[in-house]
This record gives C-alpha cells, sequence and structure tokens, in this order.
C-alpha cells in the first residue's frame, strides 16, 4: 500500500504549473518583484537583459499550488514578446508610479496580450466585476514608497486597469512590501483556478446524459409511432 507521502509527491509530479509571465518596461521592479515573490528577499539590482523562468511551489488555500515565473527583459523583440505571451497562462503587467513611459507601455503589452488570446481562441474568463476576458491579467504599480518623484496617481493607475480590461489593479512597493507581493500571485492564482472549475460545471451541466431517461425513451418511441401512422394514411 502506498503511503500518504509518496501519493503526494506522485499527485504533485502530474500537476500542470502555473504560468506567470511578468512584463513591463525595464527598471520597474520586474525582477525584485519575481524574487520576492519566490525567496521574500528584496535585491534592487538585477541585469536588465537577464530572462529567466523560476519555479517554486507555494501553498494557497491549503492546497499546494506549483508556479512557474517567467522574469522578462527587455520586450522590443516582437517575436520573443509574443513567445512569451503564448507561454503563459496569466500575466502580471508592472510600471513604476515615478515613470509615464512605463505606465504607458502597459497598454500597448495589453493589447498584445488580447491580440494573441484571440488568435489562439483561449477559453473566456469571469472576472469577479462579470466582465469577461481570455487572459487574466494583473496591473500593478510599483515604487510608490517614492512619494516625492511620483508621477502616476493611484486613481490614475486604477482608471487605466479599467481602461485596458485588467483583472485587477494594485499599487505597491516592492522594497517595503513583502506579503503583499504574494499575495498578487495567489489572488491570481484563485482567480484562475476558480475560472476553471466554474468551466467545468459548466460543460458538465450542458453535456448530454449518457443514458436517455425512460420518459424521454417512451416519448420517442411514440413519436415514432405517430410518423408511421400519418405515412400510412398518405399511402392509403
Amino acid at each position: 500500500m502506498s503511503s500518504p507521502k509518496l501519493l503526494r509527491k506522485i499527485s504533485m509530479s502530474r500537476q500542470k504549473p502555473f504560468k506567470v509571465a511578468i512584463l513591463g518596461q525595464n527598471g520597474v521592479g520586474k525582477s525584485a518583484f519575481t524574487v520576492r515573490f519566490l525567496t521574500r528577499r528584496y535585491i534592487g539590482e538585477y541585469d536588465p537583459l537577464l530572462e529567466k523562468v523560476y519555479s517554486c511551489t507555494k501553498g494557497v488555500d491549503g492546497e499546494t499550488a506549483m508556479f512557474e515565473v517567467l522574469d522578462t527583459a527587455a520586450q522590443g523583440e516582437h517575436s520573443k514578446l509574443e513567445e512569451n505571451i503564448k507561454w503563459a497562462d496569466a500575466f502580471i503587467l508592472i510600471y513604476s508610479v515615478t515613470d509615464e513611459s512605463s505606465f504607458q507601455e502597459c497598454s500597448r503589452l495589453k493589447f498584445l496580450i488580447n491580440s494573441y488570446a484571440k488568435r489562439q481562441r483561449k477559453t473566456s474568463i469571469s472576472l469577479p466585476d462579470g466582465s469577461i476576458t481570455t487572459t487574466p491579467v494583473f496591473l500593478v504599480g510599483n515604487q510608490n514608497d517614492r512619494v516625492h518623484d511620483r508621477i502616476i496617481t493611484e486613481e490614475q493607475g486604477e482608471q487605466k486597469s479599467k481602461e485596458i480590461g485588467c483583472a485587477c489593479f494594485y499599487e505597491i512597493s516592492v522594497r517595503e512590501c513583502v506579503d503583499c507581493v504574494g499575495k498578487i500571485f495567489t489572488n491570481l492564482y484563485r482567480l484562475c483556478k476558480k475560472s476553471k472549475r466554474t468551466r467545468q460545471s459548466v460543460s458538465r451541466q450542458l453535456s448530454l446524459p449518457s443514458v436517455i431517461p425512460e420518459e424521454v425513451d417512451k416519448e420517442l418511441n411514440n413519436l415514432t409511432l405517430t410518423r408511421r401512422r400519418k405515412a400510412l394514411f398518405t399511402v392509403g
């Protein structure tokens, strides 16, 4: 008999990872954001050309969730960006509240995500506000601890999130806040998992029964008999 510990290992090995791509201009804190989630540590200096996928497991609502996080580098190469978008299940767009250019870049990135998702004909997902999207995207404004350098207000961030159709908006400081980074990832995971369960439930409700109920079988027999009688009457 297999032990519970062995069964857990087998279950985890079969579990499909939840793939999240972190997108945004260089210098907005994508790598710091990723490492905060993975290790809870803050590191401020990173190679802007480094692009890497990190794997980890986290506990979410009493379950073990497998994450794969793509920390992207410069997004100038169109084909590479498309490849990253196709790879991911969900996205986190990050801008700096001190940089107008990085804020506007999120609009372009969201447009491309929508475009590629439409081409791939991804299944629609219901958002908490009742709207529909094909790919879940969170918008995150970073570096709100730099009060004197701020250019983008929190209200502008919220408005941008609604305009481009993001599922949720957050404004944080990766440097100062540890738990808020983890919250963003786990909330994104919950949204996708909830939507998947909803789709499966709807699919089961819409599927035809494998066995025809007795009442329906009788109705089909009666209908067939009626058609035969009409045919005989017409021939006579």
